[in-house]
């Protein structure tokens, strides 16, 4: 199948650039051909190395480091433009330029935009794709399937943890999807470690607020470590609010042994390097929104072979079903520091555990059954 993916989110790095390569390369790889319909002078954090269709309708919009009043001003922006775009694509699909249209990162704002397209009526297979559903969110959200029922063509996949919507069981529109393991591009993954001195923690992408940095460092400057531990930030922040407060974090704790601050996106081959250095991958993170949404730091940690230390919010199901890391408590900073302790003084001798995790959820969470659930949803509803 020729598979257009519709892209319009601009981000400095992180979750959708690596999601979209996830796409091509697998897609690829299984004898299909992608190719990315964008709005005009769309700016790729990535050569992804395949074809490109732009869409009438203008460029695409940011909201990085703008506020309030001019979000919901560049909200009715996008809109207008979201609609163009997907009539843009409808008119793309008609001439033969693609076998079926996926939008990778959705929301219900999307399902609400198609309604008012000509892409309602696509000729080929369209499938929005749902990066989890908040409870708050649930009700649009099924609201808004059940809202595109009536066209044959339009389907909608919640990727994540959830796959229990009774409220949709007679949609056959809706499908779930689980989430897919984050892989290097030009390294090569093997399923062992290779301890380094000092043991090596890693806290890494998007930094926002509710990720819990501060708390998880005032943890590691009491631990009391029985071998040698270093520290690697790195933060990547779209906001000045988060800007400021890396920053803030970086001051204050410049002077401690063993923290290294790393203020920048990386990307590429940077990125990788600096993941495949570390020994541990660390998520802190207390925001509700992890336990229903997958975290694309859980599931790079995994593709990586890196175990965890997580927050109990971040995917339980998967460790519930794989020992991928550990869970620990955010309920007070000495419960926290103590369990920081426990991790790392026993973390070499619970290795193989870790490893077993590790292998068993790299193969249900593969990225190959992603593109397979995917290709299958757009051709006649095969599950894998």
């Amino acid at each position: 199948m020729r598979i257009a993916i519709l892209e319009s989110i601009v981000m400095p790095a992180g979750h959708e650039v690596e999601f979209d390569r996830i796409l091509v390369e697998n897609m690829k790889k299984q004898g299909h051909k992608p190719v990315f319909f964008v709005p005009t002078n769309y700016p790729f954090k990535l050569d992804y190395h395949t074809d490109v269709e732009y869409l009438d309708g203008g460029e695409a919009v940011s909201y990085a480091g703008v506020g309030k009043l001019k979000k919901i001003y560049l909200s009715i922006i996008r809109e207008k433009r979201r609609i163009a775009w997907f009539n843009s694509a409808f008119a793309k699909a008609e001439q033969g330029l693609c076998d079926a249209i996926l939008i990778p990162t959705s929301s219900w704002r999307g399902m609400r935009s198609v309604r008012k397209s000509n892409l309602k009526d696509s000729p080929v297979p369209v499938l929005f794709m749902m990066h989890g559903i908040m409870p708050s969110d649930r009700e649009v959200f099924v609201n808004g399937v059940k809202s595109l029922k009536q066209y044959k063509n339009v389907h909608v996949a919640a990727l994540g943890m959830q796959t229990d919507f009774p409220e949709l069981k007679d949609c056959p529109n809706f499908h779930t999807i689980l989430p897919p393991v984050y892989v290097p591009m030009d390294l090569d993954v093997k399923p062992e470690f290779n301890f380094h001195d000092p043991l090596r923690l890693g806290f890494f992408g998007q930094y926002r607020k509710e990720k819990n940095l501060e708390f998880f460092l005032e943890a590691f400057t009491k631990a009391k470590f029985k071998i040698p531990v270093e520290l690697l930030v790195q933060g990547a922040t779209v906001t000045q609010v988060d800007s400021d407060d890396f920053e803030r974090l970086t001051e204050k704790y410049k002077n401690c042994k063993g923290i290294k601050f790393l203020h920048k996106n990386l990307l590429g081959i940077e990125w990788q390097k600096e993941l495949m250095d570390c020994d541990v991958i660390l998520m802190p993170y207390g925001a509700e929104r992890y336990r229903y949404q997958p975290s694309a730091m859980l599931f790079t940690g995994i593709g990586y072979f890196k175990p965890v230390l997580q927050s109990p919010e971040m995917s339980p199901e998967v460790l519930q079903e794989f020992t991928v890391g550990e869970a620990v408590k955010l309920d007070s900073l000495e419960t926290f520091t103590k369990q920081l302790e426990e991790f790392v003084n026993t973390f070499k001798s619970k290795s193989e555990t870790y490893k077993t995790g590790l292998l068993g959820a790299n193969k249900k969470y593969s990225q190959k059954n992603l593109v397979k659930n995917i290709v299958g949803v757009l051709e006649n509803n095969t599950y894998y």
